[in-house]
């Protein structure tokens, strides 16, 4: 299962309403004072009305212009820089409580280092910082240049190696002169950073065993006014007895930025694997193509632009029982295009949205080829009526083989003071045309993605109540009462080997889910996050591929605990999924039988161990070790399992960026 770092809950009712209200909550708790460097800290007070931490950068009591001052933050490694103006004087404006190294550098100059310990965010706090010359073997106050840059922290001194790279570049050249501008400036014009991970490992379950490896490789750098990133997998399943066909999954992701206003994405992946079911081995293979565009639009604006292909065979099957209307393989093109700003107090989000998907496969219809095509119109405004109250409103609309179907939205957020919050939506779908003989349509969504409700349901509802203040304490209770209006089957797991952690809902189906998360710092260095999501419910028709009809039932669980050690940069991450789907024969004589087949349970239980080594020895390079141990019953990669065979799963691996 792919994991990602914690990051502080965001809280929003919808795009609309995030460009007015969502914000992010930031700050440490812990306390501190100034302590000594290489040269002594000065405390003065501040002239600025916010509080801050400002300062000098002097040589021999001389201002030094166009100095680099970085802050870095020790326990959770966040960085941030400055430059001085032609008087030596810098400011960082907002820097939470906590422990930070200060560290001065320009080109030609030893750094120089200040260890700055602030109590509380709004204390107002000045350094003067002493620079000295840089002369090669030369020794001043008894520290050589390369023992000083060796106290200096491992992100910082990438940064300073690219800046000094840019700077020799520039002075051959004589381009920073051309231009008036300090080399300095042409930071990072050639300088790359480089990623690299490898994890290997063992799963089985029986006396079947199979091993696991992962590399995954990362650029990110420039190339002049071009910001480059490349990142690229390959994931491999093996059978240790050959009692399967060997699994893949090879990814590869290009970004480009020309600017901080035009982004382009382009990503591919190809993956394939054996499954079992009750016709044999069966490939399962998947390929998907997608290029997405972002740029600003006016002022206040942004506009996007996504085309994405989608070639699957057996991916979306389960093997087992399943709808009628998931097909066997199937090609979707999906094309979108986007724009969302603000006007005054009053934020939109509109778009349009094609989707084409050839259905290749037994759909019980007199042919073997069924073309979806279905066009959406959709557009939402957000608007502050008073100070603490913000309304939602929108309209999403389909066509799809001459039938009509529109989704009006309204919503409501209220702030309730002290950092409390509430809010509620709904949104109900109303169709003209609708033939309840013709195909209805199948889509995928992952378990927590609140656009499935627009494509698939007929009816969504929401409410919640949330408060957060700024020292890393957030709490937020929810309910969401969902209905669908074609078959969905929802993923729990992006992973590709993971794709029989999922559930199918089909038309009809009304499933609440109780939401719960809550992120807590435990102690100053301790910061612990917890998220639960629990649904029960359908009672929709579920039509199967044995021509039968089923009472539709699902249920699920899934509960992570993330909880990061900043001190040693530690992170344990502890996830349970529960999953249930149980399907209840309508037919008389299906009913008597009380065929066990027609239901599925799986469970997971993961543990995994994350370890920054850099955190523990300061050096250039950064290392990190992961071990991740899993253990489930009622999936594997292969097939599905309806005993109580244990599937586990061991793996470990160390990654290194430089």
């Amino acid at each position: 299962m792919t994991r990602t770092p914690t990051t502080p809950l965001v809280l929003c009712s919808s795009a609309a309403l995030s460009l007015l209200l969502c914000t992010g909550v930031a700050g440490a708790s812990s306390g501190g004072e100034v302590v000594s460097g290489v040269a002594p800290a000065l405390s003065a007070p501040s002239a600025h009305a916010a509080p801050a931490v400002e300062g000098r950068v002097v040589r021999a009591g001389s201002p030094v212009p166009e100095v680099l001052v970085y802050a870095f933050e020790v326990a959770s490694r966040k960085l941030e820089k400055v430059s001085s103006d032609g008087q030596g004087r810098f400011l960082f404006d907002r820097l939470p409580a906590g422990m930070y190294k200060l560290v001065a550098f320009k080109p030609g100059f030893v750094p120089a280092i200040e260890l700055l310990l602030r109590r509380s965010p709004t204390d107002g706090q000045f350094v003067e910082m002493q620079l000295q010359e840089a002369t090669t073997g030369d020794v001043r106050d008894g520290e050589h240049y390369w023992s000083v840059r060796g106290r200096v922290p491992a992100d910082v001194l990438r940064d300073m190696q690219g800046i000094e790279l840019a700077s020799r570049i520039s002075s051959r050249s004589g381009f920073g002169d051309r231009l008036g501008q300090p080399a300095f400036q042409l930071q990072h014009s050639e300088a790359f950073e480089a990623e690299m991970r490898a994890l290997g490992g063992v799963e089985g379950f029986g006396g079947s065993r199979v091993q696991s490896t992962t590399a995954e490789v990362g650029l990110r750098g420039a190339v002049g006014s071009v910001q480059l990133g490349v990142d690229g997998t390959i994931q491999q399943l093996s059978s240790v007895d050959r009692s399967y066909s060997d699994g893949e999954v090879r990814t590869m992701t290009l970004q480009m930025a020309a600017s901080e206003d035009q982004h382009l994405r382009l990503a591919t992946s190809q993956s394939q694997l054996a499954a079992l079911s009750a016709a044999g081995i069966q490939p399962v293979d998947m390929r998907r193509y997608q290029v997405d565009w972002s740029g600003r639009a006016g002022d206040e604006g942004e506009t996007r632009v996504s085309a994405s292909y989608v070639e699957e065979s057996n991916y979306h099957r389960s093997g087992g029982l399943e709808p009628a209307a998931v097909p066997g393989a199937s090609q979707t093109w999906d094309l979108s295009g986007s724009y969302n700003g603000t006007f005054g107090k009053t934020a939109i989000d509109t778009g349009l949205t094609y989707r084409q998907r050839s259905l290749l496969g037994d759909l019980n219809t007199d042919s073997d080829h069924v073309l979806d095509e279905q066009i959406g119109i959709y557009g939402i405004a957000g608007m502050q009526i008073v100070p603490r109250v913000l309304v939602e409103y929108g309209l999403f609309s389909s066509v799809r083989d001459g039938s009509l179907s529109l989704m009006p939205h309204g919503g409501v957020v209220v702030e309730l003071g002290s950092g409390w919050k509430g809010g509620a939506s709904a949104a109900q779908r109303v169709e003209d045309g609708h033939d309840l003989d013709s195909y209805q349509g199948f889509d995928t969504a992952f378990f927590n993605d609140e656009s499935s409700c627009r494509r698939s349901g007929e009816a969504c509802y929401e409410v919640f109540l949330s408060h957060s203040s700024r020292d890393d304490q957030e709490i937020t209770l929810g309910a969401v009462q969902r209905q669908y209006a074609e078959t969905l089957r929802v993923y729990f797991s992006p992973d590709f080997f993971d794709r029989l952690e999922s559930l199918f809902v089909v038309e009809g189906d009304r499933v609440p889910e109780f939401q719960f998360s809550m992120m807590r710092r435990i102690t100053p260095k301790v910061l612990a996050k917890l998220e639960s999501n629990y649904a029960s419910g359908g009672g929709g028709i579920f039509y199967a591929t044995d021509n039968a009809a089923y009472e539709n039932q699902v249920r699920y669980l899934v509960t992570s605990l993330d909880t990061q050690f900043q001190q040693t940069s530690t992170g344990v991450f502890v996830a349970f999924h529960h999953l249930e789907q149980s399907l209840n024969p309508l037919a008389t004589e299906q009913a008597q039988q009380g065929d066990a087949k027609n239901g599925v349970e799986v469970q997971r239980l993961q543990l995994m161990l994350t370890q920054d080594l850099s955190a523990l020895v300061d050096m250039a390079t950064r290392w990190a070790v992961r071990l991740n141990m899993e253990v489930s019953r009622g999936a594997t990669p292969y097939t599905l399992t309806h005993d109580d065979e244990m599937y586990k799963k061991l793996s470990g691996g160390i990654s290194v960026s430089f």
